[in-house]
Parts: C-alpha cells; structure tokens; sequence
C-alpha cells in the first residue's frame, strides 16, 4: 500500500514540476498545460488558470498571453471524440471580453474571426477588412495574409468570385502562403480552367500536408499534366507511406489508354475489406467500358454478391451483354431487366392519373349548363396528352440511367455513401453533357407529335411581329416585378437575381463553358422554348380544353409548368409565366407568340449568365 501510495505521489509531484516549468508567455502555453491535465484535470485547472492570472496582472497588454489563456480555457475540457467544449460558455464570455478590450488588434480581430459562428463571420470579414484598411500601421504581412485567407476558406462554393479575389491578396501578403488548391478549384468551378491550370503550376513549389499535395496531384492529372502528377504523388508517399495513390494512379494510367495497367491499381483496392463494396464498383465500370464480357461479368457477379441492389434496373448487365460473349444469363440477371421492364410500365401508366380525372369531367360536365368557348383549331387529343407525360418522364428516366445511373442507386438502395467516379472538369462536362442529350432528346420526340396542320398552328399569331416583340419586353418586365414581389413574401437568397430564374443556372453555366455562346443558345433560347410550349401550351392546353374548357385547361397546364421545374421557391414564377403563354395562345390563336415570349426570356437570361462570367475574369 505505501509502495503504491509513493508511485502516486511521484508521479503526481513530477506532474506538478513539469507545469511549473512551464511559462505562460512561452509560445502556444496553452497546448503544454493542456497536456498536463490529462491525469489531474480538476485539480490543475484553477491552478494554471491562476497562473495565466496572475501574469495578465503584471502584463495587461500582453495580447499573446491573453489570447493563449482562452484557448486554454476552450481547450482544456474539449472532447475530440464528442466534439464538445464543456467550457464552451467560458470561451465565449472569454474572446468577447477579450474583443471589447482590444478591438483594433490585429491578432485579437483574427483570433475572434477565426472563432466566430458561421452566421456573424461575414460581418465580422467585413468588419475587419474595414478596420485593417482604416489604419494599416498596426498589421504585419503575416497578419494581413492571414486575414484575406479567412475571408477566402469562408466565401469559397458560395460566392467563388469574392474567395478567388480574396486568396490572390492573401498570397500577396504572405509569401509563405499556398491557396493553389483552393484557388484552382475555384477557378474550374467559375469556368476558367486556364487559371486554374496557372495557380496550380505556381503552387507546386510549395511543401505542405500530404492531403494537399494529394489534391494537387489529382488536379495535375484533370489538367492533363501526368508527369507532374507522378512526382507529387512521390511527394505524397515521402509525408506518409500510409497514403494510397491508386485512384490518382489509374486516372493517369487511363489518359494514357494503358487500361490493363490501370485496372490492376482498381484491383488493389478491392483486396482489403475496407470500401470494398465502392472499389468493387469501381472495377466493374471499368470492366463495362474497357475489359473483355468474360471479364466484366466476374466483376459484374462479384458485385452482385455484395449487393443486388448495385444494377437494381440491369443497366450494367445490358451493357456488358452488348459485348460479344458465350455466357448465359443467370436468373438473377434476368430478374433485373424484367424490374427495368416494369418501371417502363409504370412511366407508361402514370399519365392515367393525370387523364382519368380530365376525361370523367367531360361526362360530369354535361350534367351542367355549361357552354364550352370555341376550342383551339388543333387536333391534340388526351391520347397525346398520355404520350407527351411518358415522353418526359421515360427521357427523364433514361437521362438518369445513361449519366447518373450509380450514384442514384447509391442514394436510393444506401449502397455507398457519396461515390462519384467523375473528377471536377469531367463532372462538369458530364453535366453538360446530360442538358444537351434532355434538351435533343425532347426536341426529337416532340417533332413526333407534329403535322402540317400543328406545324401551322405552332408558327401562327394573329398579331403582327411589331406586337409580339413589344409584349415580349412587357413580359421581361412583368418577369421583374413579380420577382421584386416574391421576394418580399418568401426567404429568397441575398443573391438570388433575375437571371437565377433559367431553370437549373449552375447546369446553363457549365453548358456555356463547354459548348460556347452559339450551341448554348441553340439549346436554351431555340429548343427548349419550342418543345416546352408545344408540350404545355399546344398539346396538354389544347387537349385538356376540349373537356374543361380553357380557364380550368390553362391552370392545368401551368401548373403542370411549374411542377416540371423543381423549384418551390419560384413556383409562383412559372405559374405565372405558364399562364401569360397560355392566354398569349389563346388571344393569337397559334403558338408563335408564346415561343418568341419563351425565346426572349430564354436569351436574356442566358445572355445575363454569358456576361456576368465574362465579367468576373
């Protein structure tokens, strides 16, 4: 019992030594009393703190001290596993006094930036960017660099103009400094890859964290720069052998079409049990694309072992069935494509609910008194109506299977958690890609819904072209004020301005990136407006008006209108537009005028999109 008593005893008086050696005007004080809490938390706690004090007694303009003495106190009972700070409440009342005091400091304006809650951190930029340019004596380069940085990491995703402007001064300021990664991501997501591609070379310079040199080597390879690549991965594997550059290794293995050395680094990942599931998918697209059948439906059966959900619809196997093989289907096999073959169904008798309650009106209507205006001289009928809903629901179907097809059955089945095989510029052009096929592929089957007779009434108004085109303007400005109204009735984004409201934005930008001006409004202000007006205000208008008359006609298809643009925010919006179109049918007797209304609106927004990203660089 005394042995036991003595080993206690020592081990608790070395304890108290150690942090007596300890100054708190030493650099990063707080992280070695920390350190000595670990064993006798409870007792020690108010002694440094004392300490800590005592010195600020003495010294009251020591900001160094004062600012290690909160970080002590939040730090001191912080739980990393919980990510909770029992003296969260302490912390706070301990950088607001320490703010008030000091306001203009340098290091305590950083300090409380860097602590502040998400909400108030832009106040906050903006606030200290005003204080540093007001009086600019007091900040060292360090200082200021380190400021711009905050501001940078803070607008980056969400306003990548302001983070790119901010992470070029910050690196001014501080030669020590490396934002590559940030600013080369940045730059890629507003569309200037040229950039990107600079401020990445001129990083590469520069020694930093494994993760950050794995970045760096990851965009080398999307930009092309293989050998580059290569020698950061070397980099990568001198910080940390435990890192795995497999991934980064394939994609260059792949730009150089070497695709069985490619594959055996997929291979390797699939060896551990850590990710297989996600590794496992990885080899099988690769087999999809680039292996023999044979070897593809190993990998195909493999996956199915794990998960059958992988190729719910039989995408996959369809795929590897168009490669020529000898290998019979197995009835697991066939049990997809016979669900791919009952979601057809399903798409095809879907439009049932929309008909069903339009075509019983017409019986329940005759019951009343009701006289039904001329309709319009068009023959669409509720059959096209039935076929014009499967055409859009099996195209946005089919648009998912062809270029989304693994992430939503990732999503939907919970098979792995964010997989997405793409990097930022192929993601990019995948998006691109995926507007284009929607916008051709609904013009193409649209087309099919076409006579002479439509192809009349499509391209005929009863008012002259001067008319149209001075309504098309008083529409953009209605466009304006019912947008200025929403936004005093709904919570819509600071940013939200009138050239937001072209359906999917981000999509149009990427499309204007990758395709140019002219392509972008071949597709946006010249497709789309066609086969959206002739889907909701020639077919589903003139179809549904034969049964409800053309008020309760024109509200159908607006909503309709509405609903197909994802977007409860501007519903209103669309509702609106959906219905002015609609009257504009009606009123010319064709749809010409509703298509030149949609055309304008298209282009101006388009337009608004082309020259604020021209603008920005």
């Amino acid at each position: 019992m005394k042995t036991q008593f003595f080993i206690v005893f020592a081990l608790f008086s070395s304890l108290i030594s150690f942090s007596q050696d300890i100054k708190v005007n030493q650099n990063n004080s707080h992280e070695l009393f920390v350190e000595t809490l670990n064993n006798s938390k409870d007792i020690r706690y108010n002694d440094i703190l004392n300490k800590y004090n005592t010195y600020i007694d003495l010294h009251p303009n020591n900001i160094d001290v004062r600012i290690y003495r909160c970080k002590f106190i939040g730090s001191a009972y912080y739980d990393e596993y919980e990510d909770y700070n029992l003296n969260y409440e302490e912390t706070e009342a301990c950088i607001n006094q320490l703010y008030s005091e000091f306001p203009a400091h340098p290091e305590v304006i950083l300090y409380n930036l860097d602590n502040a809650y998400y909400d108030d951190r832009e106040d906050l930029i903006n606030e200290a960017i005003a204080k540093y340019e007001s009086d600019k004596t007091n900040w060292t380069y360090q200082q200021i660099g380190r400021l711009y940085e905050l501001a940078s990491f803070f607008y980056v995703e969400d306003n990548d103009f302001k983070a790119i402007m901010y992470a070029e001064k910050a690196e001014r300021f501080s030669d020590s400094l490396d934002l590559s990664v940030l600013l080369a991501k940045a730059n890629i997501r507003m569309g200037n890859t040229d950039k990107a591609k600079d401020h990445l070379i001129d990083g590469l310079f520069y020694d930093g964290e494994a993760w950050t040199l794995q970045q760096k080597g990851e965009l080398l390879i999307e930009f092309g720069e293989t050998d580059k690549a290569l020698e950061m991965f070397d980099r990568v594997k001198e910080k940390d052998s435990t890192y795995s550059n497999n991934k980064s290794l394939y994609k260059i293995f792949i730009e150089s079409e070497n695709y069985e050395a490619a594959r055996s680094f997929l291979v390797q990942d699939t060896i551990p049990d850590w990710n297989k599931t996600e590794n496992i998918q990885k080899l099988l697209n690769h087999d999809i694309s680039y292996s023999s059948a044979d070897t593809a439906l190993v990998s195909y059966r493999r996956m199915q072992e794990l998960s059958y959900y992988d190729d719910f619809f039989g995408i996959k196997r369809l795929r590897i069935s168009g490669k020529p093989s000898f290998d019979l289907w197995t009835l697991s096999e066939l049990s997809h494509i016979l669900l791919l073959g009952l979601c057809i169904i399903i798409l095809f008798l879907i439009p049932y609910i929309l008909i069903l309650p339009i075509y019983s009106a017409k019986t329940f209507f005759k019951l009343k008194p009701i006289a039904f205006e001329k309709c319009l001289p068009v023959n669409w009928t509720l059959k096209h109506f039935w076929l014009i809903v499967f055409v859009y629901l099996i195209t946005q179907t089919s648009l998912v299977f062809i270029f989304y097809y693994q992430n939503y059955m990732n999503v939907y089945f919970d098979i792995v958690y964010n997989y997405v095989e793409e990097g930022v510029l192929e993601s990019q052009l995948l998006t691109a890609n995926s507007l284009l096929y929607y916008t051709v592929v609904c013009f193409v089957l649209t087309l099919l819904f076409l006579n002479k007779k439509r192809l009349k009434f499509i391209f005929n108004s009863d008012i002259n072209y001067g008319s149209i085109i001075a309504l098309s303007v008083l529409f953009m400005i209605s466009n304006f004020t019912i947008i200025k109204f929403l936004r005093t009735i709904m919570p819509f984004d600071e940013t939200t301005t009138f050239y937001q409201l072209l359906n999917m934005k981000e999509e149009i930008g990427l499309l204007l990136n990758e395709y140019g001006f002219s392509i972008s409004v071949l597709a946006v202000a010249v497709l789309v407006p066609f086969y959206e007006e002739v889907m909701f205000r020639g077919i589903i208008l003139s179809s549904t008006e034969k049964y409800l008359g053309f008020r309760w006609a024109n509200v159908i298809q607006a909503t309709l209108f509405g609903v197909v643009h994802f977007n409860l925010q501007l519903f209103l919006f669309y509702f609106f537009f959906g219905l002015v179109t609609g009257y504009a049918v009606k009123r010319t007797n064709g749809l010409l005028t509703g298509i030149v209304f949609h055309t304008v609106n298209n282009f101006i927004v388009l337009l608004a999109i082309y020259v604020s990203s021209k603008l920005l660089f």
